[in-house]
């Protein structure tokens, strides 16, 4: 089993595109390379924490912010924000107003999923589910493999899907219409994804932030175990 450490630095591959240097360039998502990375990405975890920055930034930013991480206490609690955030920000601000914030719990799978009934893979044999509501993924289908839906009243309503990927994880994206949530969709199509990611010899990954309790309950539901937090500043 991987440590925690370990998946975080897997994570981070599959969050962003990085130089030579393993600097940030961008979101590494597969239908879209043009959204610019946050300026500072710190993972933690209990065994310590690993911490990026994009390419643009000042060499002194630089320095600051990892003379800053390194004082971080080991080990961290992965229940809250990092202890030093105020610092984070007050660094960052130097150099261009803060735009966004995100932070909140990343999780891996257990050894042993359930496999769900209800769920079917998508694929363009069957893209007509996806007509309606989720219409604007049609185009997107082929990259955002593996796919799982449930179906009702002919349509896809809820969806599990490789939202970023690399060559050793792959990240869930979820989303259940309206209409159709508190009725365990979620938890199914997750569990089902999971299992088609590791059928592809990669790492299953889910994360969110700490205001998204629904996600945090799928998460909860499925018995995923907590590895660390992430947290980025843009």
């Amino acid at each position: 089993m991987r440590s925690n450490m370990e998946l975080m630095e897997i994570q981070v591959e599959v969050l962003f595109t990085q130089d030579e240097n393993g600097y940030l360039q961008y979101i590494n998502e597969p239908t879209d390379d043009t959204k610019i990375a946050p300026r500072f990405f710190s993972g933690y975890t209990n065994e310590g924490s690993i911490c990026r920055f994009r390419h643009d930034l000042p060499d002194n930013i630089v320095t600051q912010l990892r003379e800053v991480a390194a004082a971080e206490p080991v080990p961290m609690n992965s229940e809250k924000i990092p202890s030093v955030h105020g610092q984070f920000k007050e660094i960052l601000q130097r150099h261009a107003p803060i735009e966004r914030v995100w932070v909140g719990p990343a999780y891996r799978f257990p050894e042993h999923i359930v496999p769900p009934t209800n769920v079917v893979r998508l694929s363009p044999a069957n893209i007509d589910f996806l007509k309606g509501n989720f219409a604007e993924m049609m185009s997107e289908l082929n990259n955002s493999q593996p796919c799982l839906a449930v179906i009702e009243d002919s349509q896809a309503v809820s969806i599990c899907q490789s939202v970023r990927l690399s060559s050793r994880a792959h990240e869930a994206g979820v989303d259940t219409l309206v209409g159709y949530r508190r009725r365990g969709y979620a938890t199914s199509v997750v569990a089902a994804w999971a299992l088609a990611v590791r059928a592809l010899n990669r790492i299953p990954l889910y994360s969110t932030s700490w205001d998204n309790m629904a996600s945090q309950g799928v998460a909860r539901r499925l018995g995923l175990i907590q590895y660390g937090v992430d947290y980025h500043v843009t």
